[in-house]
């Protein structure tokens, strides 16, 4: 068997077409490297908002008069008044903002039951807390919000909650806007802890929570603490998102896995139909080997002839991305359960991803595999498993929107297994379980098929 698996080796890389398809794959993997340094999507500076802007969304404000209206307009007005530019990632328009949106309350049912009193400490939050953003001295106004959420009437653990970020950035010498990642990760934290906080309110109350978003949210804060603790800028995580742009060009480059499908399909189409239609299946069959041993050793020479391209891939995207965008080696893989935090090898889940997108590919060079098994075209094939690796997933998009639910049984609606892990497929409630299910089911057809037409074949 690896005689015959190695003689069919010896086959494909002895055609010059194979150095091209290779040669091509590569230029793509430095190509597409160069494209994504090139259209600097991965930097955001956040929008800076000019006088006239401001003045635009006034004037569709007054017009339109959409519900809560009058807080918004009173805040567009301050910015228009302060005669200054303001920037959406600047923290003097995030805290005037927010500044409006808890103590500016010209509505009726926000006034309804307030004491004069009351009222008046809301315009002295409002007043102190805009006396700080034009001071520019962020200390100052973190120390000041920690005092308005202590004097506040909530419970203290949503007290504790809404001022975690800013003690933590105080007590760490933190200043918002420098581009400190510490800044992202404590206030991705705080809001975790509010939730919970918030949650933990609604179930003492006696109302449903789900249970799910409970331990979303204590995830959520668990990897940004961990974070904290342990030093760490970039990490990826569960979805495959990361702060890493050599990480999201790494991640991303698993596109190119469709290429490689193109590749195999050429491969595995011309695989047995050119052995029939060049006439050298004579030479194969006068040898004391069994047709099964000689489609056998076909298809595994298909099997790993596609891993080796996935693992060249990943190997070749993991290099050629370092001279773009940097080497960035030490990003872990962060998931928690139940508050409990795993870290795990970005490397090592980047090739879980690279494999998973991989049995899309399997899968492809499986059913090019029988077609070519049954034709004397290699042409024919080839065209055929192209077509279906384009077309399939668009047929299978279109049959989802019609409401075929029969669509999900289709193979093409479970060759991305990346997809149903993460529970973004095409059809709902479309598990990974159920996908490889579907996906064993139309191998053993395409093999079985494969064999059949092989053996039965006259010569």
């Amino acid at each position: 068997m690896l005689k015959l698996i190695q003689n069919e080796m010896i086959k494909i890389f002895s055609k010059v077409s194979t150095y091209i398809m290779l040669g091509l794959l590569l230029v793509l993997l430095v190509g597409v490297s160069a494209l994504m340094k090139l259209s600097g999507s991965y930097s955001y500076s956040g929008y800076t908002y000019t006088e006239q802007d401001i003045q635009s969304e006034l004037d569709y404000l007054n017009s339109s008069k959409p519900d809560g209206y009058e807080v918004q307009v009173a805040e567009y007005e301050y910015m228009l008044a302060s005669g200054r530019e303001w920037n959406t990632d600047s923290w003097e328009f995030e805290a005037l903002d927010e500044a409006f949106q808890n103590f500016q309350a010209p509505l009726s049912y926000q006034r309804e039951g307030m004491t004069d009193e009351e009222a008046a400490g809301y315009e002295k939050n409002l007043e102190e807390t805009i006396q700080a953003i034009e001071s520019g001295d962020w200390n100052a106004y973190a120390k000041l919000r920690i005092g308005q959420i202590a004097a506040g009437t909530e419970v203290e653990a949503v007290k504790d909650a809404e001022s975690f970020s800013y003690q933590y950035m105080l007590d760490h010498q933190i200043v918002a806007g420098a581009g400190d990642w510490r800044e992202e990760a404590a206030k991705e934290a705080g809001d975790a802890k509010l939730q919970i906080a918030e949650l933990d309110q609604q179930k003492a109350q006696g109302m449903y929570v789900s249970e799910d978003t409970y331990e979303e949210a204590q995830n959520r804060a668990a990897v940004s603490e961990y974070r904290l603790e342990n030093g760490i800028e970039n990490y990826i995580d569960e979805n495959g998102s990361t702060g890493s742009v050599y990480w999201t060009a790494f991640l991303e480059e698993t596109m190119l896995v469709t290429v490689v499908s193109v590749i195999m399909i050429v491969l595995a189409g011309g695989c047995v139909a050119n052995e029939f239609a060049n006439g050298t299946v004579k030479f194969l069959l006068v040898n004391p080997v069994t047709r099964r041993k000689i489609i056998i050793s076909k298809y595994l020479t298909m099997l790993l002839l596609a891993l080796l391209l996935i693992l060249g891939v990943y190997a070749v995207a993991a290099l050629i991305n370092i001279p773009f965008f940097g080497a960035d080696f030490g990003v872990p893989y962060l998931t928690a359960a139940n508050g409990q935090v795993s870290v795990g090898s970005g490397y090592l889940y980047a090739l879980k991803y690279y494999l998973l997108e991989g049995v899309s590919l399997v899968a492809m060079t499986t059913m090019a595999f029988m077609i070519s098994s049954m034709m004397r075209s290699s042409a024919l094939a080839i065209g055929i498993g192209v077509a279906a690796l384009l077309g399939g997933s668009m047929v299978v998009a279109l049959l989802a929107q019609l409401g075929c639910d029969w669509g999900r049984y289709l193979i093409f609606a479970n060759m991305y297994l990346s997809q149903a892990a993460t529970g973004s497929t095409v059809f709902p409630n479309q598990t990974l379980g159920f996908s490889v299910a579907v996906l064993a089911v139309h191998m053993v057809i395409f093999l079985l098929t494969a064999y059949d037409g092989f053996t039965r074949r006259e010569v």
